[in-house]
């Protein structure tokens, strides 16, 4: 080890290979940690005279490793990539990356909902996780990063019957009034309310075969369901039954925009705006599936038929909404309760005054 005229310290090291690395610091314990990491790196099989940025890794990392996904899909990726991980990241040499800098990504985006968090994390662990398995760099840096929870209510948003009803009877579109009908009755998400053709209607059944989703404002050509589960066969109620018995048969879906033709973003936005124009209290399209797996709940419907009325691939989903819908119950009843028995003492307290 040296130290150089200009005061740093500077010392050629020997990696497995046999070529020499100089390796620089402001003090003798500065370059042997630099040393040590040098040939740590090294061991690992990475070339350590790889200069290949974020930004370069990340283009290679769309071309090679995604390009085969659905384009929704690649769009989730980019969208994650170019809003929030390109300006912090891409400049930086990959074996440069380390978690403070991951965490500076993260902290940019924590406001933001946790389900967006996790995307970002995601695509920064698999841009590195590749990056490391084409030895590029050593380590990942996105090990025990986390993301920022968030103080929600948990309680599960549904519309009451009383509220059900009153939606059904304002809603004066008829194909907004269809939508809405469907989500109720059946349960369906709405890219399968999107995708359900006349096809899919056999007597009081309908089958759940496709999900219609948006790229920008037309539809993704990939009608893939979520998933396995999300393809099932569902009991048409009678009032649902009435109500698609006198819908005209126009086209290929029940539910297309004003032309009978492709439903776009657009036309779905302005559908949904007339449901939530008809009514004083909040809606959404998951509240209507929500409200629909309570009326499910109230009406006996035991849990394991409920996942598959539902689609859930995973039973905890259902079970979680059986769950708030059952403490909901009970915090009522506990209500309920307390008032009979604290009228219960206020007579008693007055019977005794009278005395």
């Amino acid at each position: 080890m040296k130290k150089r005229s200009d005061g740093r310290y500077r010392k050629h090291v020997m990696l497995p290979d046999g070529k020499i690395k100089d390796v620089y610091g402001s003090s003798p314990a500065e370059v042997n940690a630099k040393e040590r990491a040098l040939l740590k790196e090294a061991d690992t099989g990475v070339d350590v005279d790889d200069k290949t940025r974020v930004g370069e890794w990340a283009k290679v990392w769309f071309e090679k490793y995604k390009s085969n996904l659905r384009e929704h899909t690649i769009m989730s990726y980019k969208n994650s990539y170019n809003n929030h991980i390109l300006s912090k990241l891409a400049a930086l040499p990959l074996k440069l990356v380390r978690p403070v800098n991951v965490q500076d990504v993260m902290n940019g985006v924590s406001n933001y909902s946790e389900d967006l968090q996790r995307k970002v994390l995601n695509t920064m662990n698999q841009i590195f996780n590749t990056a490391i398995n084409n030895r590029l760099m050593s380590m990942n840096p996105c090990a025990d990063i986390k993301i920022t929870p968030h103080i929600t209510d948990e309680k599960i948003k549904v519309l009451s019957p009383k509220q059900q009803k009153t939606l059904l009877n304002s809603i004066t579109e008829p194909r907004a009034h269809l939508f809405a009908a469907i989500g109720l009755y059946c349960g369906l998400r709405r890219e399968e309310t999107l995708g359900l053709m006349w096809s899919d209607i056999e007597g009081d059944r309908l089958t759940v075969n496709r999900a219609v989703t948006f790229l920008k404002n037309q539809q993704d050509p990939d009608h893939s369901l979520k998933s396995k589960a999300a393809h099932r066969t569902i009991p048409i109620p009678p009032p649902l039954a009435s109500l698609i018995a006198v819908t005209p048969h126009k086209a290929l879906y029940l539910i297309t925009n004003t032309d009978n033709k492709e439903m776009t973003l657009t036309a779905y936005r302005s559908l949904w705006e007339h449901t939530t124009n008809s009514v004083d209290f909040a809606v959404t399209s998951h509240m209507l599936r929500h409200s629909y797996c309570t009326s499910l709940f109230r009406a006996g419907i035991d849990l394991k038929t409920a996942q598959y009325l539902m689609g859930h691939a995973d039973i905890k989903m259902t079970a979680n909404i059986y769950t708030h819908i059952e403490q909901e119950q009970i915090d009522k009843a506990a209500i309920k309760i307390g008032s009979i028995f604290s009228e219960g003492s206020k007579k008693g307290q007055t019977h005794k005054k009278a005395k």
